[in-house]
């Protein structure tokens, strides 16, 4: 195993002041800008801070740090901050050295909510600045850390302007949430940004966020805010690509789903594919996908990341396969698996061969 290329699908950058620097003089006091709390900073941005850690609609994320010396250790990361906020690429080599791992495509953090700015202008800008800097970032690690873009949906011509934008610095993918806002990921209206994203080869990267505000809005509570609203969003996302002839329409589009785990999957499957063989009543045939939604996953077109502690990854392997599993490492985020491919390798539950797919397929994914 030790020869296999280890291709991270899903790690992440923290950003700081650096990363929006270009928009402040066109945005001033709306741009956004760290501001310190108590024991932590804070972004503001338009006069609203992120994260929101108190009221309804909570939500949290490691960026911006407060402590920003050089060579600062966060001690629940155990990463420099020059490696977190990508402020020096060669710090964020040595953790993937550390690691183990040879390639690494970073996700944005902050962006992991929607929305973070009401006009319309400054979320495009918001997009068009991050990519362009991490792009310059990435370019600087001879090819072993790259990025996924980030588009304003759901303004699905803005998002469509800068998939044609950005493609000329070179991303891997582009990123969207579970929900476009208020828009299941089926709905036709997204189409433009599909075809654009197929156009040019960049997979789609469906990643957990606090994407639909009416969910999100139910909870003030940070711990269950982590279990829910972040997360559902995706399985919505999953059902609707399937259900809604995404993958029908754009036959060589490639979607990955990022950091929900593997667990979810099998479940999830048997429940569409319960419903399509026995449709509930008052379904219309235009209700139900063009195919067995399983067979979407066999063809080899979907994916999904995991954690290399999951419990049931051998089961999962078997019920869906062993070619869509990706790894996915989260780093530098606090909850993510420290030392995990050492752990994973010494696993028994888990078939040799399927152990080199999982830390190999993302080159396949992203390519």
């Amino acid at each position: 195993m030790d020869a296999v290329k280890v291709f991270d699908t899903d790690a992440h950058v923290e950003e700081s002041e650096e990363t929006f620097a270009s928009i402040k003089e066109d945005f001033g006091d709306a741009a956004p800008r760290v501001i310190e709390g108590a024991k932590r900073a804070f972004w503001l941005i338009e006069g609203r801070t992120f994260p929101r850690l108190s009221g309804f609609g909570v939500h949290t994320f490691g960026s911006p740090h407060i402590r920003r010396e050089a060579g600062h250790v966060d001690p629940e990361r155990r990463a420099r901050v020059e490696s977190q906020e990508l402020r020096d690429p060669r710090a964020r080599l040595e953790d993937m050295d550390h690691e183990g791992i040879d390639v690494s495509v970073v996700f944005p953090t902050m962006f992991l909510v929607w929305p973070l700015a009401d006009n319309p202008a400054l979320a495009r800008a918001l997009c068009r600045s991050y990519n362009d800097w991490v792009a310059a970032k990435c370019k600087a690690s001879a090819g072993r850390i790259r990025w996924v873009a980030t588009v304003p949906l759901p303004d699905v011509e803005a998002a469509v302007q800068e998939i044609e934008r950005s493609q000329k610095l070179g991303p891997s993918g582009v990123m969207t949430l579970g929900t476009a806002g208020h828009m299941t990921l089926s709905d036709r209206r997204l189409d433009p940004f599909y075809a654009a994203a197929e156009a040019h080869g960049l997979p789609v990267c469906v990643h957990v966020g606090w994407s639909y505000p009416p969910i999100s809005n139910l909870y003030d509570n940070v711990y269950e805010t982590m279990i829910t609203p972040f997360v559902l969003p995706i399985f919505m996302g999953f059902s609707s690509i399937l259900i809604g002839g995404v993958l029908e329409r754009f036959p060589k589009l490639k979607v990955g789903f990022f950091e929900a785990g593997v667990e979810w999957v099998p479940y999830w499957l048997d429940r569409m594919e319960r419903f399509y063989k026995q449709p509930p009543g008052g379904s219309k045939k235009s209700d139900l996908p063009a195919r067995n939604p399983a067979e979407y996953v066999r063809e080899g077109r979907v994916f999904f990341s995991c954690e290399l502690d999951e419990a049931r990854i051998g089961m999962v392997s078997e019920a869906i396969g062993d070619e869509c599993i990706l790894y996915s490492s989260d780093l530098p985020h606090a909850h993510r698996v420290f030392d995990a491919i050492p752990l994973f390798h010494d696993r028994k539950d888990i078939k040799e061969g399927t152990k080199r797919k999982i830390l190999a397929n993302g080159a396949r994914f992203f390519s």
